[in-house]
């Protein structure tokens, strides 16, 4: 993972051209140009572009975002609900998923993977972006903590203020990506409704990070997106059928009991103070990841961690802590592979090499660290691996080689 998206933002020259009068001292109120005409004034093919300016113009402004997936047994949501304040590059959302009780349960553990437990919020400033569980203190992420921390931390770098919003990974950022080619509806309230088209892994981009990570050709059909902005040119909502990155996904065996896809957008309380106050106003603890949380395959064989209020639902980055402490794991081992085959071998990754090495390693822990049942969840692992087909002598081989990391995990 790089650095942060930052807070740059461009504005268009959206100039509002009034009439030059002689002799008079104003204007009849039937000569005064729409509210909206600094964006629908302009060429079809950049309203968007204006509409972000205007939206931005606005101040402040409350939005819900939310992600969809339609099973038979009913909706699972993804849902980020909070505030932006354009002006100062900041906002605060909380963030949530709910399903209905007969969604189909192995879709379902998938999905909450991307949906840490614990009332999560989280809360940008320009280059930072904050995450906290709770009454847990703000952990802070600032790029060079992405950085050292690794692509892991992609789930909450993602939502780093960006040019379009200060809450970014949203249709929002979608929007002036696409080119309106036929003219809006309009609306007996003045607004206008706008469909268009954008590319299906441009689209993809409003998914969670972990299901982001199985890009590749998205395929040529494109994702069809309803935009509507209000009367005065600004974003208020956007709506997209995911449909065509679903297609994707079924052909990768991901979210197979998924058969609708939809993201939606809605901005609201345009210009309207903003309530609640972030990290960087709030005078609340704030710790930094970067001395707080560490890579787990840094940790020695024995050590101690958490995973809780990373805001990143995996164990791949930790809170390491003292084993006389609460914790979620302890470590039993770091692992290599390196195997080598004869021919070309069908091997995806190098997974269950590690998991006969980890399976080695919790046979031979230390008898006091089972005693009282603490690590009756038996052993995971995490870690990364490739396969490469190379040629040796004249014969071709398959060489799977990785890094793991061995945990117990607590009952």
């Amino acid at each position: 993972m790089g650095t942060l998206k930052t807070a740059r933002h461009w504005r268009a020259a959206a100039v509002l051209l009034l009439p030059v009068l002689t002799g008079t001292a104003g204007c009849a109120a039937g000569d005064r140009p729409d509210a909206g005409e600094a964006v629908y004034g302009q060429p079809l093919a950049e309203q968007f572009q204006a509409a972000t300016d205007a939206t931005r113009d606005a101040g402040t402004a409350a939005f819900l975002s939310t992600l969809t997936y339609g099973a038979a047994g009913g909706d699972a949501v993804h849902r980020a609900k909070g505030s932006q304040d354009y002006e100062r590059g900041t906002s605060l959302a909380k963030l949530g998923f709910s399903a209905h009780r007969h969604f189909p349960r192995e879709t379902l553990e998938f999905l909450q993977v991307s949906a840490p437990e614990g009332g999560q919020a989280v809360a940008t400033a320009e280059d930072d972006v904050y995450v906290r569980h709770g009454a847990s203190a703000w952990l802070r992420y600032t790029p060079e903590a992405v950085n050292e921390l690794g692509e892991t931390t992609g789930v909450i770098a993602a939502h780093a203020a960006g040019d379009v919003a200060p809450y970014s990974g949203t249709l929002a950022d979608i929007v002036p990506r696409a080119i309106p080619r036929e003219k809006p509806e309009r609306r007996a309230d003045g607004s206008r409704v706008y469909r268009v088209t954008v590319l299906p892994e441009v689209a993809a981009e409003v998914l969670p990070r972990d299901l982001q990570s199985l890009q590749g050709d998205w395929g040529a059909v494109p994702v069809q997106l309803t935009v509507r902005l209000d009367a005065e040119g600004r974003l208020a909502s956007a709506a997209a059928d995911l449909g065509p990155v679903l297609a994707r996904l079924h052909e990768q065996k991901v979210l197979v009991d998924v058969k609708r896809l939809r993201a939606a957008y809605e901005l609201s309380d345009f210009g309207k103070p903003v309530k609640a106050k972030g990290p960087d106003s709030s005078g609340e603890p704030v710790v930094d990841a970067r001395t707080t949380l560490v890579p787990i395959a840094t940790l020695k064989k024995g050590r101690c961690a958490t995973t809780g209020a990373t805001g990143l639902a995996t164990t791949a980055v930790v809170r390491p802590v003292d084993c006389t402490a609460r914790h979620d794991l302890r470590v039993l081992a770091q692992v290599k592979v390196d195997r080598t085959f004869p021919g070309e071998r069908d091997i995806a990754d190098g997974d269950d090499y590690a998991r006969t090495q980890c399976e080695r390693a919790s046979f031979t822990a230390p008898d006091d660290w089972r005693r009282g049942g603490r690590y009756a969840e038996g052993f995971g692992f995490v870690g990364a691996s490739g396969v490469s087909i190379g040629f040796h002598g004249g014969e071709t081989e398959t060489t799977v080689t990785g890094d793991y990391t061995c945990y117990l995990r607590t009952a």
